[in-house]
């Protein structure tokens, strides 16, 4: 079952991705290549299998540095991109890559409970997440970023519940 919940999980970031490639008003290379590199990691991760889950973990994980790195607020000039946009982007990122790690864990044949399960603690944090993005969904004056937001939304939602 999270196998399924895993590759549904794909439909929502690719509709993520075309969202924000569709907003011509504010071209946001940065965004899209992490929306492309979160869509990449789940579709590799839930249908092919080609690169090992804690390398697009890793991967994630410099790609959000970098994204919060090139968006920090400059002093002279107005980002273009609302700062909220680029912590929501940032952070889920860092939350698709713990996801993945834990399903990888709760798939795994040889896994075996030492201590804190890891299921509950990635629940809560996409839970924080998915109420982080409602909040920045009011805030996004723009359909197409608030859409972008639901769908990453939904794709947590989705992720989460595979590694219960």
């Amino acid at each position: 079952m999270s196998e399924i919940l895993h590759a549904w999980a794909v439909a929502p970031a690719a509709v993520g991705a075309c969202c924000l490639a569709a907003d011509r008003a504010r071209v946001r290379p940065p965004e899209v290549a992490a929306s492309v590199l979160m869509l990449l990691a789940m579709l590799d991760a839930a249908v092919f299998g080609v690169v090992a889950t804690v390398w697009w973990t890793v991967l994630l994980l410099i790609g959000a540095v970098a994204l919060a790195v090139r968006r920090r607020p400059r002093q002279r000039r107005t980002p273009r991109v609302p700062a909220l946009m680029t912590v929501h982007t940032t952070l889920g990122m860092v939350v698709m890559g713990a996801l993945q790690l834990g399903m990888v864990s709760h798939t795994s044949p040889s896994s075996h409970a030492h201590g804190l399960a890891l299921a509950p603690v990635l629940v809560g944090v996409a839970a924080a997440y998915v109420a982080l993005s409602l909040e920045t969904m009011r805030r996004m004056p723009t359909r197409l970023d608030r859409a972008q937001i639901g769908a990453m939304a939904a794709s947590v939602v989705l992720m989460a519940a595979a590694t219960v």
